[in-house]
């Protein structure tokens, strides 16, 4: 049932990601930190969801609002990505930068991952 599972996931994983672990160096008695490949050209699916808060978010003429993404990240259930590792999707030819990966959600056929946008990248 499970291989059932995964061969109804895979057509699903139209975009590609690279991720992104930060590691601890040692630079001349110091603690610097790295930014190493961990896996490159992960099969993947980016799927986010706008959420309205507010008193009364029924009724959006009468009250002001927040506007709230969430973005969520599919894979393959063999890769594994760690809390704040940085996440480059790629995604119809664009290339969207995620930070602050959270806790991943296991799966038998396919594991989740929330991610933000990463603001303020060069």
């Amino acid at each position: 049932m499970v291989e059932k599972m995964k061969s109804a996931m895979e057509p699903l994983y139209t975009d590609v990601c690279t991720v992104y672990e930060t590691r601890p160096v040692d630079i001349d008695g110091r603690t610097g930190f790295e930014k190493v490949c961990r896996y490159k050209n992960i099969p993947c699916r980016i799927s986010s969801k706008a959420y309205l808060f507010g008193e009364n978010a029924a009724n959006a003429k009468e009250n002001l609002l927040n506007v709230s993404k969430k973005t969520k990240i599919f894979l393959p259930a063999e890769y594994e990505i760690l809390p704040g590792s940085i996440v480059e999707v790629t995604s119809r030819g664009r290339k969207k930068i995620f930070a602050k990966s959270g806790e991943m959600s296991f799966y038998k056929s396919h594991n989740e991952v929330m991610v933000e946008v990463m603001k303020n990248y060069a």
